[in-house]
């Protein structure tokens, strides 16, 4: 046995000085996605196919998913080592005993906001008055609306609220039924620039009411057992995020690679791509990417508490932690 143990030694040691390095094992993670592959995910499949993970020393599955709730849940039950999954979503599992936290805030804007005809004479949140806003009954936009009336100092009955169908939003737009709708750019503004018709857009997180959207999420107890995994994905993510945004259309190309089933065109995935990358970097260039702090988190968590159901019984603390993100920010181009 002494003999093969010095046998070994040796032959690892010739290895060395032959300039030859044991490859070391890479660390598997699944990230379970909120939904099917579409420009949210751009930075996920860059740090795929440009192996972006494999130098950090993992080997990542990305599989798509079915809604944020079940990504969340599968976290929870440690079905998958990561969620990608709406904040909101999250923190209402959370906040019912799911031993999960955020790492990473991804989509540190959400998406949620007013979209309305270029030729509309609005351009700001006071263009509303006297205006028609569609809203879809029963939408997470819904309890947002009087949130951002409040902090943009409009009153309710300033506004006239319809309620409509997201399905008949682009219809009522366009008729001139209504003057603006609730719902988000992806969804109306592209779209419309595909028929030709130039939409605008403004973001509640930019006008009153922070909320994040799209965020990584782990169990407590895997994030304690293996954090420098976690650190590892986290950094490797943002600088897929930062590569995607430098050429995105390098980065639609990788995301039709790894997911050549999805549904959507290339030239919808180029238009999609400067919202989801305008939700990844709200603040511009030299914005860190995967960073909201506490500041705003505090901020989120009063919106969420106070319009969207969210039992406030713990602090919004118990839900995030930032000891997963880069000690070097990776910053948005």
């Amino acid at each position: 046995m002494q003999f093969k143990l010095r046998h070994v030694a040796a032959g690892a040691m010739f290895a060395l000085l032959a300039g030859g390095v044991p490859a070391l094992a890479q660390d598997k993670l699944q990230m379970q996605m909120n939904w099917t592959a579409d420009s949210a995910h751009l930075g996920f499949a860059v740090a795929q196919a440009k192996g972006i993970y494999k130098e950090h020393d993992l080997d990542v599955t990305l599989t798509e998913g079915r809604g944020s709730a079940v990504a969340a849940q599968l976290v929870a039950t440690g079905q998958t080592e990561l969620g990608y999954a709406d904040t909101g979503a999250t923190l209402n599992v959370a906040a019912q005993g799911a031993p999960i936290r955020i790492i990473a805030t991804i989509w540190k804007s959400g998406q949620f906001g007013i979209q309305y005809l270029a030729d509309s004479g609005i351009k700001e949140p006071k263009d509303l008055i006297g205006k028609k806003l569609a809203v879809s009954p029963g939408s997470a936009m819904l309890p947002l609306i009087p949130v951002f009336l409040r902090a943009n100092g409009i009153e309710e009955s300033q506004v006239e609220i319809v309620s409509a169908a997201e399905s008949a939003f682009i219809g009522l737009l366009t008729s001139k039924q209504v003057d603006a709708v609730s719902q988000t750019p992806e969804n109306i503004v592209v779209p419309l620039a595909a028929q030709g018709i130039e939409a605008g857009n403004m973001y509640f997180y930019n006008n009153g009411v922070p909320i994040a959207s799209l965020a990584l999420v782990a169990r407590e107890d895997k994030l304690q057992a293996n954090p420098d995994v976690y650190k590892r994905f986290v950094e490797a993510t943002a600088l897929g995020w930062q590569e995607a945004m430098k050429d995105p259309e390098a980065a639609v190309d990788a995301l039709l690679e790894i997911f050549p089933e999805t549904a959507h065109s290339k030239e919808n995935l180029l238009q999609s791509a400067k919202f989801s990358f305008a939700s990844v970097c709200p603040g511009g260039s030299g914005d860190a990417i995967g960073v909201t702090d506490a500041e705003t988190w505090e901020k989120m968590y009063s919106v969420m508490t106070s319009a969207m159901n969210l039992p406030g019984t713990k602090p919004v603390t118990d839900y995030y932690t930032l000891d997963y993100l880069p000690e070097t920010p990776v910053t948005c181009p």
